[in-house]
């Protein structure tokens, strides 16, 4: 696959999820966030199915998974990674809307350096920290624009881009072991709907007509953003580098914005546009400006500067 092709299938992604945040908003009125969360899974898991038998026949997960434990782990990890973003996003759009969740959502851009940083031991760029500071800013315009709800909305969010962003790493991590996308997809979403239906039981108790009224939200969140949207991104990160990868993936809010604006009429206040913006660019910065071409602007600012 060519750098055009995995970037295009990169775009499709971002106006998939773009797009989903509106079924996830309109989906809970008759059930709750963590049966949205087991249905959409459950039907996208059955969607990739077919794929991921046929790909089995040249590459197997499950035996891959039993053969290496620290590989069982980490593919049972990007489901608890997915489960812990998803669950926080889809309980949040209850008190927040589309725009400040999708754009809150992509701080797991800048925050993937960072847990690397400090979970893995790695060297933290130079062009992290203004972007980190930008991403606190933007975060703080958008929560300090509406209600106490929405403000508790926008925690959540927060909390969930961890979870994003260590689905990324581990994303990297497993697919440099075994090259297996679609069963990948299909395992980390049967985690995903397990995990929620173990806490949709007891706490949503809904019976199966709660869900019929919501079955076009499901669908559409499940084969789109699951079936489609999540085996895309791990097809085409194989072929797009991750800093790459991660910008045309941010467009995801910059559609779940347009399309709450235009399907929900959802209207965004003067803070918190430039909120919006503020976040946009600081994971632009924390992908695309290295810390080299900062020090390279820095030499050039310096030599052009008088003498005392």
């Amino acid at each position: 696959m060519s750098r055009f092709v995995a970037n295009c299938m990169m775009c499709i992604t971002a106006i998939v999820w773009g797009t989903t945040f509106i079924a996830q908003k309109t989906g809970m009125e008759t059930i709750g966030p963590m049966g949205f969360t087991f249905g959409r899974y459950l039907i996208g898991a059955g969607v990739i199915m077919p794929f991921a038998l046929y790909e089995s026949r040249k590459v197997n997960l499950l035996r891959a998974l039993k053969k290496d434990q620290n590989l069982n782990f980490a593919a049972f990890g990007l489901g608890l990674m997915m489960f812990g973003g998803i669950g926080l996003q889809q309980t949040a759009l209850l008190y927040t809307n589309v725009a400040n969740a999708a754009f809150l959502t992509a701080l797991y851009v800048p925050l993937v350096p960072l847990i690397a940083a400090f979970f893995l031991r790695r060297h933290v760029p130079l062009n992290i920290w203004p972007a980190v500071l930008l991403s606190m800013a933007g975060s703080y315009l958008l929560s300090g624009t509406s209600s106490l709800d929405a403000q508790f909305g926008d925690l959540l969010i927060i909390g969930g881009a961890f979870f994003w962003a260590g689905h990324i790493l581990l994303i990297q991590h497993v697919l440099e072991k075994v090259t297996a996308p679609f069963q990948l997809s299909v395992y980390q979403s049967l985690v995903t709907a397990v995990l929620a239906g173990v806490i949709m039981l007891p706490l949503e108790s809904p019976q199966l007509a709660d869900f019929l009224p919501m079955w076009p939200q499901l669908v559409f969140a499940g084969v789109m953003a699951v079936g489609i949207g999540y085996t895309l991104q791990l097809v085409a990160q194989r072929h797009t580098p991750a800093a790459a990868a991660a910008v045309i993936l941010s467009l995801e809010s910059v559609f779940a914005a347009i399309f709450g604006w235009w399907l929900l009429g959802e209207q965004l206040a003067i803070l918190a546009i430039i909120g919006c913006l503020l976040i946009f660019i600081a994971v632009i910065i924390a992908e695309t400006l290295s810390a080299d071409r900062i020090k390279r602007y820095v030499k050039a600012m310096i030599s052009r500067s008088p003498p005392c």
